[in-house]
């Protein structure tokens, strides 16, 4: 499968998540039978695409090594460089009700929570059930994708963005003390 077409679809369907393949084909460059032959339907391109990005993930996850002090720095930092790739398994509808998807994107969550409870009381608040910071970074990963995308937010700066607001918020509040910085 071609890179360029996989993430040619991933901008198209992001944009308008009813394209057909007929607007996927164009956009792409390519004729809608070549399209056709690869993916039949657009439920099977769809498919095709959420996999794609799946290992994606898998694999990022593999190159992360969770003990290290500065896993999640890594981690965020592998993930935004995936961008809209990613952006498409958190944002397109319907991918949960396809079960084997559904069950890819459920093990994305476990080594994450794992690595959140270990910072929990360190670097992370631990007042805080790990699910909710689990998905407050991802919310922060979503974001960030979608400035980079309207232009709002250079790619560089994406990490520390989504990092700085994980571990600090955007309170004005400094918490030893509760005054304002």
């Amino acid at each position: 499968m071609s890179v360029h077409l996989l993430q040619t679809a991933t901008s198209v369907l992001l944009k308008d998540p009813t394209a057909s393949l007929g607007d996927v084909a164009k956009a792409a460059g390519v004729g809608r039978t070549t399209l056709h032959k690869r993916f039949p339907t657009r439920t099977a391109l769809i498919r095709a695409l959420a996999n794609d990005a799946l290992d994606l993930v898998e694999s990022v996850l593999s190159q992360v090594d969770f003990e290290a002090d500065d896993a999640i720095e890594d981690l965020v930092t592998r993930l935004l460089a995936l961008g809209p790739r990613i952006e498409f398994l958190m944002r397109f509808p319907g991918l949960e009700r396809d079960e084997e998807l559904a069950v890819r994107l459920l093990a994305m969550d476990p080594p994450l929570l794992d690595l959140i409870t270990r910072l929990q009381g360190t670097r992370l608040r631990r007042d805080l059930p790990a699910w909710w910071i689990l998905h407050s970074l991802y919310a922060g990963l979503y974001l960030a994708w979608e400035s980079i995308d309207a232009g709002r937010l250079a790619p560089l700066d994406a990490p520390r963005f989504v990092l700085s607001t994980l571990f600090e918020g955007v309170s004005d509040v400094d918490r030893a003390s509760d005054r304002p910085r």
